[in-house]
């Protein structure tokens, strides 16, 4: 970590790196030729366009099989945020934009942690316990953290106006993306740069919130390249009767991306970085850079594709009042081929090889050895197999190997049947692991002078059986429907032990099993050319209990604290240059520790008044001054955010 006392050197690094993206943005004021002029399709606010049910079903994802495949067609519980539905949403950041989705549960802490998961487990922050069992991949990053497992929400961030899509999958997806695809993948994938050239400025205002965005994309001939800034302060929240938590906190960021095509090759680079400064009660602020930069080349051919990605990912980040500061350099490169046979196969293979290098600065919270050097090494092979007009079998299997726990073989099958055109049905059966990290097996917890925790050199991955049979339909034309039912089936999942005779310290260990079942639905319904209902349902019951020797510490509550069901309603309204768009959310009760169920509101009111000129306002949490949505104390009060939109596109 850098000392960094006064912060001269980052505050020059800062104000050098955002004057080069300034740069990049202002070196050409002429206006280039638009993409999305070209075809005279325009920018999808100004024309207030929405997807037909339709176009909706055969809008291609490649998160299920990664390779495109249309939606319809995908044997997985998926659900796609689009683009209009995010900048519709005014939404500003990855964790909010993530509301969007009904498979999902998203619990917001404080102002800047977050709480996500699919098919419960989201975590229990009271138990240490985080939410760790889906995985996040940002254009095919990886952002899963190698030292405590989880994502860090608030160093994922994206320029929210460039999303082109963002994939959900609730289920397991590890025969495809890894060992840590346990109970879901979120997949975010940012447009080519070939679809952003232009000027795009946005500033968003209120009392809790302010933020600023510029970006500017230019066309090369043979591809095009972008360049963008942004910048944010966020409000604290409340630890109640109006207290306030001073966790407030600002950003920013900035980046680029190139595309160019040559014949039947393609070639993708692109890169962040972001730096935050984070305040804490009764201490002193901290801060966090993170830096990324990814190439991809992709040929496609007659019969035979190709794709070669490699990133690197840094990051540091001082260390909080109840944390732990550490450095983290990662680098991956993964190789992929797909290939057509017969007729009726379309095979999938590829291997890759991640290693994350990283430092701690101990403190309280330590983790023994203090560096290490984590390698995962996998490799893939997947079958899509035609057996005729109507039924498609999919199997495949990935053997991944990490320095914890060896190799393990992650198997997955799929059948689909699609009688039509707009009906489908699939059934799945899948194996997946959460893999050992060096909070699992290295970390060291001190309470006052007293070694109170330790992690388990031989700590065994977390691992599930999942079924699930669904079905997706578009009966009639204003119309379309998913729904799925999955049983899981848990073992070797992570508990609280104690020192035989001694007591202390306690240990982790993994000695809870069990199952878990539910459902999820969602659906569109047309009402008339002006106005879409979108409403969504998903449920949990989790049964779960403890082994034979247990210590039964912190009961069965500690594997997340999970709500039984939630209920969301989307309406979206477009009038000429108006649209008018809501969300209600509905969740259930949380059990231990408790939480009542609340209701909330969000919405945005957005006016077109010229092709390039869009001013809206926006509100969320709008049904209460301030509420929670995890309980006290890792749980604070959320106020209601009303904020000012200005979009302008060139």
């Amino acid at each position: 970590m850098s000392e960094d006392p006064d912060r001269g050197g980052s505050s020059l690094f800062n104000r050098i790196a955002m004057a080069i993206a300034f740069g990049l943005i202002a070196a050409g004021q002429g206006r280039p030729v638009h993409a999305q002029d070209a075809d005279g399709s325009g920018d999808p606010l100004a024309e207030l366009s929405r997807m037909s049910l339709e176009q909706l079903s055969k809008v291609e994802v490649t998160s299920v099989s990664r390779a495109a495949q249309s939606l319809s067609g995908a044997a997985a519980s998926i659900y796609v945020i689009t683009r209009e539905e995010i900048l519709r949403s005014g939404v500003l950041s990855v964790p909010e934009a993530l509301r969007l989705a009904p498979n999902l549960h998203v619990s917001q802490l404080t102002s800047t942690e977050y709480s996500i998961g699919a098919r419960g487990f989201a975590g229990s922050p009271d138990s240490q316990n985080f939410s760790n069992k889906t995985l996040i991949l940002i254009d095919g990053r990886s952002v899963y953290s190698p030292l405590f497992s989880g994502v860090g929400y608030d160093m994922q961030d994206v320029f929210m106006d460039d999303i082109e899509r963002i994939e959900v999958i609730s289920g397991p997806g590890a025969t495809l993306w890894g060992a840590n695809a346990m109970n879901g993948v979120i997949n975010i994938i940012t447009r080519s740069a070939t679809d952003t050239t232009g000027v795009l400025a946005r500033v968003d205002a209120g009392e809790e919130e302010q933020a600023a965005a510029l970006r500017y994309g230019a066309d090369t001939g043979r591809g095009a390249w972008r360049a963008y800034a942004k910048w944010f302060d966020r409000g604290e929240s409340e630890f109640g009767e109006g207290v306030g938590a001073a966790d407030d906190w600002t950003k920013w960021q900035t980046g680029f991306r190139f595309d160019q095509s040559a014949g039947n090759d393609a070639f993708t680079v692109q890169g962040d970085y972001q730096h935050a400064t984070q305040d804490f009660f009764g201490s002193e602020s901290a801060n966090f850079d993170a830096a990324n930069l990814l190439g991809r080349w992709a040929r496609t051919g007659k019969r035979v594709n190709t794709r070669l990605q490699v990133y690197l990912d840094r990051v540091d980040r001082e260390q909080p009042p109840s944390g732990i500061a550490f450095e983290i350099d990662t680098w991956d490169v993964e190789f992929q081929q797909s290939a057509d046979f017969a007729g009726r196969h379309r095979l999938m293979w590829g291997a890759s090889h991640r290693q994350n290098r990283y430092h701690t600065v101990n403190n309280v919270l330590a983790f023994v050895p203090n560096r290490r050097s984590l390698d995962l090494t996998s490799v893939f092979l997947q079958d899509a197999i035609t057996l005729d007009e109507e039924w498609k079998l999919t199997a495949g299997v990935k053997l991944e190997d990490n320095i914890y726990s060896g190799w393990h073989a992650l198997p997955d099958l799929r059948v689909a049947w699609a009688p039509s055109d707009v009906w489908s049905l699939w059934l799945a059966a899948s194996r997946a692991i959460r893999a050992p990290t060096p909070f699992d097996t290295d970390v060291e917890e001190w309470v006052g002078g007293q070694l109170f925790l330790v992690g388990d050199p031989d700590f065994q991955p977390e691992r599930v059986d999942a079924f699930e049979i669904g079905v997706r339909g578009r009966p009639e034309s204003a119309v379309s429907f998913s729904a799925s039912v999955f049983y899981d089936e848990y073992d070797d999942l992570r508990t609280i032990e104690i020192t035989p005779v001694t007591l202390l310290p306690l240990r982790w260990g993994n000695r809870m099993e069990g199952s878990a079942y539910g459902i999820e639905a969602w659906g569109h319904l047309q009402i008339n050319d002006w106005w879409r209902l979108s409403p969504g349902y998903r449920s949990v019951h989790k049964r779960l209990r403890f082994k034979e020797g247990a210590s039964q510490l912190l009961g069965l509550s500690q594997a997340g604290n999970d709500p039984d069901s939630e209920y969301s309603l989307k309406s979206s309204m477009g009038f000429k240059r108006l649209s008018i768009d809501a969300m209600l959310r509905h969740v259930s009760d949380m059990p231990n520790p408790a939480l009542d169920d609340y209701t909330e509101v969000s919405a945005r009111v957005a006016w077109q008044i010229s092709d390039r000129f869009e001013i809206a306002i926006k509100g969320f949490n709008l049904l209460n001054q301030t509420h929670r949505e995890y309980a006290a104390p890792q749980g604070r009060e959320l106020r209601r955010s009303v904020m000012a939109e200005i979009r302008f596109t060139r």
